[in-house]
């Protein structure tokens, strides 16, 4: 079976350039069920005022989070929405579950899972800094800064796949990007420019957390950020301390590239499981070897 033919290598995408969701999302699913859940505890213990008790410890306000150290609510508040506003959720929720599809082969479900929630923690930091500074008093809830990051990202390797707009009209990534871009920059320098006149700024949407996903999702991309990897190295070293005073070094023989076939088959299995970052060098020769062989072959 050649490299191109395996299923789980196949693009996401049809011939015609139509945006296609891949047959399964485990990770994006729990995330959604999750955010459902917090949103349903917000209704069950909802009080006058158009408030919760749940979301009066989850939703994220500079004096709780910086002042008390109610660090929790820099993440907890991405799982909160608007109780009165129902398409607040709904929207977060589908551009999750739907655009969140395409992303989560890329990365793997556990890069996916450590990128949105990250994602999130960024957008939210983003939006106490931008409304302390212009002197702004919010309550900040909901997803949709992660989302905006996973939007993004998506965009940025995909900028000229289609979606269907409102289900009607295609348009080009790249183009709903800068849409989304231009359509929250604008409330933010209305609400610098309040700030700069003396007059009273107000908000009713989280403008602020919106480019703050935006720009983590750039940084991503840019950077080529594997936040796993790095999790991984750091706990490895915290390990590799404690175990200090017994650790042995073992130098492992070099194994024979034998059966190229079956290897690679595994290896590209784990990337679909958990995505190109987990890959080691070892394995990445290999893959590179099978390539050189396939070029040959058709040559």
């Amino acid at each position: 079976m050649g490299i191109e033919n395996r299923e789980y290598l196949r693009d996401e995408y049809d011939g015609g350039g139509t945006f296609r969701r891949p047959a399964s999302k485990p990770i994006t699913l729990v995330l959604v069920v999750v955010t459902v859940a917090v949103f349903v505890l917000q209704l069950m213990t909802s009080r006058q005022g158009g408030s919760s008790l749940v979301q009066s410890w989850l939703a994220l306000d500079f004096e709780h989070a910086v002042f008390q150290g109610q660090i929790w609510r820099l993440l907890t508040y991405a799982f909160c929405h608007d109780q009165s506003n129902l398409l607040h959720i709904v929207f977060n929720m589908m551009v999750l579950w739907s655009i969140g599809g395409a992303l989560r082969p890329l990365l793997g479900d556990r890069e996916f899972l450590w990128f949105y929630l990250v994602a999130a923690v960024f957008a939210g930091i983003c939006s106490l800094v931008f409304y302390r500074l212009i002197g702004i008093r919010a309550e900040i809830i909901g997803a949709s800064g992660a989302t905006m990051a996973v939007f993004c990202l998506v965009a940025l390797h995909y900028p000229r796949q289609k979606v269907l707009l409102m289900g009607i009209i295609p348009i080009e990534f790249r183009w709903l990007l800068a849409a989304f871009v231009a359509i929250d920059t604008i409330p933010m320098i209305n609400q610098v420019a309040d700030a700069l006149q003396s007059r009273q700024a107000t908000s009713q949407v989280a403008n602020s957390a919106h480019i703050g996903g935006l720009i983590f999702g750039f940084l991503y991309f840019r950077w080529n950020m594997r936040i796993t990897r790095w999790w991984d190295q750091f706990a490895g070293r915290i390990s590799a301390r404690r175990r200090r005073g017994n650790l042995r070094v073992y130098t492992e023989a070099p194994e024979p590239e034998s059966n190229l076939n079956s290897q690679v088959d595994a290896i590209l299995e784990k990337i679909s499981r958990s995505g190109e970052a987990s890959l080691t060098s070892r394995e990445r020769n290999i893959l590179a070897q099978a390539s050189k062989q396939f070029r040959k072959g058709r040559d």
